[in-house]
């Protein structure tokens, strides 16, 4: 983009954002008193009108005020946010729905920068004031420390929370296997290292699809994406493996290191094995996500299992007969009696974030806080009730087996409509809703599916995990980078170790493996993650 073009730019969106009214007309052609809350979010194409939606208008009715939404255009919308807290320009009342993409704009860092400019307002006095709903909220699921995960470093807390929970996404790492060739094979769900490398074996040698062709693939994974690669799946039936948190280990509060310990070597010498006798492909390394989705979904029939963070992330919802193919199965239990679930703990994301441009910051908070009660929670995930939703008659059951509480009458989750905001808002998905949502009776419904697979891994979490670390802004700078640097060596040596191109059974190339971390700032990382850690602690018992 030339210079001219970028000023023109920043011009217009300041025209843009600075040009929002305090106050306007209504239909009548009266002027409106109501107090103005101007609000700033990216596009989002599943609403349709932001004006005459169901939701928004609920929330007028609910508070009398007036809301005002202005649109940043999806792909820029981070740069044209950053240049209103850059300059404190055309600054709204508040920033909703970015932490509802995959944004940075808000990460705990810059929240504390942006804190330091001025130009964005800490929330706590009036939580303490006027936070009925997340209060109430801190209390009502208070095992999921949500308020210590939103509070920063500085003890400070900057936005109103986005927050889903449900046993689907808690468990993100989850094998799924070939269900037609057990049957046609006559072998039993494995739940053992062993019986799963004696399954591959079966699976290469004993032409399970039926054309005799040999072109059965075992077993397959990819790097591209979370959760579908499946050594990470493998590793945690001989140590905790933790991917998205760096691979830390907790054990009585003091925090270790997973890939540097004996255990994880000898998942490296079972995989080795897995890949030397041919059951483990070497597409594992190189092919794309898409390629591992045409794999699964090929109609010859030819990959016996995978990981995958749920069914559909892999297998085409609309292809009930590939769907069919697989099932879930739980951790394997490796030869020492290991057998881990890695735990993906729902996070609260940074969906309403007030700016000091804000004239009355008090009913902008209390209009985010009502955002987070259990109507608006309901209208703002399942849409209006009666037409769209309704409570679960007695004797539904769930996709978990249980009691169910919410019965859906019209879908309209991630389709264009104009009953919610496809919560973009601060939000509250509660996991009694979450989960209780009823089974309409398909066994190739893919949140069933999931639902089945995920119920397998509750027992197998570790008693003490990390999770989630809140960083300090000289922290923060050091560790994203310590921690990138030690995930590439650690990847290019896992692969190394299982296609033999490094021996496993080498002590020296062992120690070599071992002396490469602390090259690359190991010591360095456990000490940063030690500190921030304990101070995390100390601040949620306060």
């Amino acid at each position: 983009m030339s210079r001219v073009k970028k000023i023109l730019v920043g011009i217009l969106t300041f025209a843009i954002l600075s040009g929002i009214s305090a106050c306007g007309r209504s239909n009548n052609g009266q002027i409106d008193e109501r107090i103005t809350i101007r609000l700033a979010a990216p596009q989002n194409a599943f609403i349709e009108n932001f004006d005459t939606n169901l939701y928004k208008l609920w929330l007028e009715e609910q508070t009398g005020l007036r809301i005002e939404m202005t649109w940043l255009p999806a792909e820029d919308a981070e740069r044209i946010a950053l240049l209103s807290l850059t300059t404190g320009e055309g600054l709204p009342d508040a920033y909703i729905g970015f932490g509802s993409g995959n944004y940075e704009i808000f990460n705990n860092l810059n929240l504390q920068e942006y804190a330091g400019w001025g130009v964005i307002i800490p929330l706590n006095g009036l939580i303490e004031q006027h936070g009925v709903n997340l209060k109430a909220v801190w209390e009502e699921l208070a095992g999921y420390d949500i308020k210590q995960y939103m509070t920063l470093a500085d003890g400070m807390i900057y936005y109103m929370p986005g927050f889903s929970s449900s046993l689907i996404t808690r468990y993100r790492q989850v094998m799924w296997v070939n269900r037609g060739w057990l049957d046609v094979l006559d072998i039993p769900v494995p739940s053992t290292t062993a019986e799963f490398r004696d399954m591959l074996i079966a699976f290469k040698t004993l032409s399970p699809n039926r054309n005799w062709a040999i072109d059965e693939i075992p077993l397959a994974g990819t790097e591209e994406h979370y959760g579908k690669q499946v050594y990470d799946f493998l590793f945690n039936a001989f140590i905790y493996n933790d991917e998205k948190h760096g691979r830390l280990l907790l054990e009585n509060g003091i925090i270790g290191y997973a890939p540097i310990r004996d255990e994880w070597r000898e998942a490296l010498k079972y995989m080795h094995g897995l890949y030397q006798d041919g059951l483990f492909s070497p597409f594992s390394f190189t092919q794309s996500n898409q390629q591992h989705k045409q794999m699964a979904n090929d109609p010859r029939d030819i990959l016996g299992a995978f990981t995958s963070p749920g069914i559909t992330f892999t297998v085409l919802q609309n292809s009930p007969e590939i769907m069919r193919r697989y099932v879930g199965i739980g951790p394997l239990t490796g030869p020492g009696g290991a057998s881990y679930a890695t735990v993906s703990l729902p996070l609260p994301k940074p969906n309403g974030v007030i700016t000091s441009a804000a004239e009355h910051p008090a009913e902008v908070f209390k209009l985010l806080d009502l955002m987070l009660s259990v109507e608006a929670s309901l209208m703002g995930r399942y849409g209006e009730y009666g037409v769209d939703w309704e409570y679960a008659r007695e004797g539904d059951i769930s996709i978990y087996g249980t009691p169910a509480t919410i019965r859906i009458i019209n879908q309209i989750w991630n389709k264009s409509q104009n009953k919610h905001l496809n919560q973009i808002v601060p939000y509250i998905s509660r996991p009694g809703f979450s989960n209780g949502v009823t089974w309409e009776g398909s066994t190739t419904d893919g949140e069933y599916m999931n639902a089945q697979a995920a119920m397998l891994y509750r027992g197998h979490e570790p008693v003490e995990f990390v999770g989630e670390i809140t960083f300090a802004a000289r922290e923060e700078c050091c560790f994203p980078l310590l921690r990138t640097d030690l995930e590439r060596y650690l990847k290019r040596n896992v692969i190394a170790f299982i296609t033999g191109e490094q021996d496993i059974e080498s002590d020296d190339d062992w120690a070599e493996y071992i002396g490469g971390f602390y090259y690359w700032g190991l010591e360095h990382y456990l000490e940063i993650a030690q500190t921030a850690y304990n101070r995390m602690k100390r601040q949620s018992v306060r």
